[in-house]
């Protein structure tokens, strides 16, 4: 197995250093990250909407509580395709800054976090690996300020008491209500669930890396 270099002192043949290669791969690979994220989430709340419209009770259960979230979704083709629009624009910028903020990490500690080999070829093999804080951060704050806007707003709108789909995350997040202070409480327990969630992900994709390399 080859020494793994320092990525700033690579310097490839057009005299592009390896920074400012994974400068323009990260803004690339920052779009497609996103378009995948939003399509993924797009036909995931599409197919959900389609089988709570049949005898999936459940199904149509969970897509009437997103659709307290997210105006328009519902079970049936209307809500399906109301739902593909919310999930790629939501899973669009959520994926996108996501990359990028762990990329931009990523570019401050280079050494650190990427794992460069060369192997007799033109290009070098880069290994990026997660950060689970930055990670951890950026996720559980996006579905703490969701939480945290959704549920205001129907206090505002003053249907806070009618929305039995929301208060059915009671259920899972214990404590929260749909009040403001229920709110806080859902939101900074969503966060912390969120944050375990990606540390324990980084942590089995870091090990996956390293062991890759070693091969």
């Amino acid at each position: 197995m080859e020494r793994a270099s320092p990525v700033n002192d690579l310097v490839g043949p057009d005299g592009m250093t390896d920074r400012e290669l994974l400068q323009a791969t990260l803004r690339v690979n920052t779009i497609i990250f996103g378009v995948i994220l939003g399509m993924f989430a797009g036909f995931a709340l599409m197919a959900l909407a389609l089988l709570g419209s049949g005898a999936d009770r459940h199904g149509g259960l969970v897509a009437a509580l997103i659709g307290v979230f997210l105006p328009g979704y519902g079970p049936g083709w209307p809500g399906a395709l109301i739902g593909f629009a919310w999930g790629a624009a939501i899973g669009g910028l959520l994926g996108g800054g996501i990359y990028r903020l762990n990329g931009r990490l990523a570019l401050e500690k280079v050494n650190e976090l990427t794992l460069v080999q060369r192997d007799g070829e033109d290009f070098p093999r880069a290994i990026l690996r997660l950060d689970g804080h930055a990670l951890g951060l950026a996720i559980g704050a996006a579905g703490a300020a969701g939480l945290l806007t959704t549920t205001n707003v129907l206090v505002l709108r003053g249907t806070a008491a009618q929305s039995v789909h929301a208060r059915l995350l009671s259920e899972v997040l214990p404590g929260y209500t749909v009040t403001t202070v229920g709110s806080l409480i859902g939101a900074l327990e969503l966060f912390a669930l969120a944050y375990v969630a990606c540390r324990a992900f980084v942590y089995l994709y870091n090990r996956l890396a390293l062991r890759r390399r070693r091969r």
